[in-house]
């Protein structure tokens, strides 16, 4: 039985249909005397205005979506469509079809919508029966409606891109073969690249790899001096995972073309490995500085390999190329932050907010992110009030996640403005309103709790949590972290032993008892197992690494301990990093470097709870 609700919005969809197709059919002007009036073919714009299905499939390698979405073909051709009167058993056959798609006979919509088609010879018609062997995911009845559809409007774009697509999905590749090899002869040598282009991504969507190839290989044979014919090759050849020869014929494509952008960021991609094409990229560079693809491929080539003042200087070439590159902006922004450069992150962070750009509706994601940093960067330096405000220039309305991530960011910065009893409403109000995130805001709230100094308050909530959700491996985490800073370490080894058995592969639970036993001096042996199980789990993680170097400090492995903590403030110039290589550089003598180290952290953490009380231990002033 159909609710009052749905037979509403069903009787719309089928009124929305029958006037469609008595204007498909009639024209506006005939639509109530559709029985028997002939009316003059007439030219049309040539997108069937059509009803599109819900449903789409996504497919890799294999299938790819089509018509179930809005084509963004441009189509410069015009269809002409047929003479012909809408008779009552027409209308019937349209409106049947439509009937039956709504109620999932989808075999008797296509059949009697492909039917139609045939007999009015109307292009939309079969392009609607198309749509249906989609939803239906059934591509040889989508095959032959495109088939009749291109037969129909042979001038369309639309259609013949379809019929190519579904010629790929069928593995059709002879027919489409000798399309493209067709065109390529009869075309302009600007059409050629474009032709090439079109060929190698629609090959991309094949199973057969190698098929796929073969194709690529005859069709571009004659073709020897296009440089996008030997470039077509080379990614056919890579998606084989023929390396070898994607490389010659990268090579070949850049003896004809040395100057092509797409062309080396294929050799890139073909090298042997990341410092070669970073040599690569960068000595195409020295010729070609304005190519801006090979600068921001490189800078991430550059930031992969953690270089990340190369990557800088590779971003700010951009930038003085274009003051307002936003992604320019948003990446130095970013590196700055990582660097703990908060003055020049908002500068250009602000920047960005104020290029032209910055608020279209394509950048929407990237701007909400960029407010959070700012907003982020306000609180950090205790600018809480101007963190607030960033937060307000985020729309609410438009995401209910970014909405709920606005919320718990207020409440954070209004616990530390000293305000928890409002930070704690605002958690308890959209665990009310959002049943589905309460393990998430239980975090939160913990959280809130422990960074105001509340430990007890915060182990309480996460016991609670641990009570309503004894498999969540984050609150027990949490929990257990909780338990330690109250000397209930009994509590604490049980919960982190609890989420090694639930997933063996949490590494920080590894780690996290594994350095409590360090710290305290325990069961050292044991202590070094569980941190080289986590380094294991996670070799370049700062954390594990410190955590490694502090278990080598307490076995009295001094220079084994510097190595590692060297190597992890390297990747993460973090504060208890920096605590830590500090004491080992003071307890091996080196007084003047461990100095330099504490007043860093010093400076930039007076109240660190970790530095105060090691500098008291070790009895030194700064």
């Amino acid at each position: 039985m159909i609710t009052n609700i749905r037979k509403k919005k069903l009787l719309q969809g089928i009124s929305a249909m029958m006037l469609g197709f008595l204007f498909v059919l009639t024209g506006p002007s005939q639509a109530d005397s559709a029985n028997k009036s002939e009316i003059p073919a007439k030219k049309q714009d040539s997108r069937p205005d059509l009803p599109k299905s819900d449903r789409s499939t996504d497919h890799e390698g294999s299938e790819v979506d089509l018509l179930t979405k809005s084509s963004s073909v441009s189509i410069s051709t015009q269809e002409i469509l047929p003479v012909r009167s809408l008779t009552n058993d027409l209308l019937y056959q349209i409106l049947s079809a439509d009937i039956a798609e709504q109620r999932g006979l989808d075999v008797y919509a296509y059949e009697t919508m492909l039917d139609v088609a045939k007999e009015t010879a109307d292009p939309r018609l079969a392009r609607r029966a198309a749509e249906i062997a989609v939803k239906n995911r059934n591509i040889k009845d989508a095959l032959q409606a495109v088939r009749l559809w291109h037969k129909l409007a042979p001038q369309s774009e639309e259609a013949q891109k379809y019929l190519l697509g579904f010629l790929v999905l069928d593995n059709r590749l002879d027919e489409v073969k000798d399309y493209f090899s067709s065109r390529l002869a009869a075309a302009t040598p600007e059409k050629r690249v474009a032709l090439f282009y079109q060929l190698q991504q629609l090959l991309a969507g094949t199973k057969n790899k190698s098929d796929a190839f073969a194709i690529m290989e005859e069709v571009a044979a004659p073709y020897q001096d296009i440089p996008e014919a030997h470039l077509s090759l080379a990614v056919s050849a890579l998606m084989k995972n023929d390396r070898s020869r994607a490389r010659d014929e990268v090579q070949k494509a850049l003896v004809l073309k040395p100057d092509s952008e797409m062309a080396v960021l294929t050799y890139a991609q073909v090298s042997s490995n990341t410092s070669e094409a970073i040599d690569i990229l960068s000595a195409f560079l020295l010729k070609y500085p304005e190519s801006r693809e090979v600068r921001i491929s490189l800078a991430r080539l550059l930031l992969g390999q953690k270089k990340y003042e190369n990557a800088r200087q590779e971003f700010e070439i951009l930038l003085n190329s274009d003051p307002q590159d936003l992604m320019a902006l948003y990446s130095l922004g970013l590196l700055s932050i990582q660097e703990n450069d908060y003055i020049s992150a908002e500068k250009y962070l602000e920047r960005y907010l104020g290029t032209s750009s910055a608020q279209s509706t394509e950048n929407r994601q990237e701007l909400i992110q960029v407010l959070f940093l700012l907003s982020q960067i306000a609180e950090e330096q205790h600018r809480y009030d101007e963190s607030l405000q960033w937060l307000s220039r985020i729309n609410p309305d438009e995401d209910d996640e970014v909405a709920l991530g606005v919320e718990i960011r207020k409440a954070q910065i209004y616990a530390k403005k000293g305000n928890v009893n409002r930070a704690r409403k605002i958690i308890t109000d959209l665990a009310n309103e959002n049943p589905y995130e309460r393990e998430k805001l239980l975090l939160t709230e913990a959280q809130i709790l422990k960074e105001v100094k509340r430990t007890k308050d915060a182990f309480n909530v996460l016991k609670s949590g641990v009570a309503q959700f004894p498999q969540n491996t984050n609150i027990l985490y949490d929990y257990a972290l909780a338990a330690e800073n109250l000397g209930k370490y009994g509590i604490m080894e049980e919960s982190l032993k609890r989420i090694i058995e639930i997933d063996p592969n949490y590494q920080q639970a590894y780690n996290a008892l594994g350095y409590s036993l360090a710290d305290r001096n325990l069961r050292l042996d044991e202590a070094f197992i569980l941190i080289d199980k986590a380094i294991k789990l996670a070799p370049d993680d700062p954390y594990i690494i410190d955590s490694l170097g502090w278990v080598f400090f307490r076995q009295g492995d001094l220079d084994l301990a510097e190595q590692n903590l060297r190597h992890a403030y390297k990747l993460r110039s973090d504060n208890e990093i920096a605590i830590h290589l500090a004491e080992v550089l003071w307890t091996k003598g080196n007084r003047q470097e461990a100095l330099s180290f504490f007043s860093k952290v010093k400076k930039k953490d007076p109240d660190n709870d970790l530095l105060n009380s090691t500098l008291t231990r070790l009895k030194i002033k700064l």
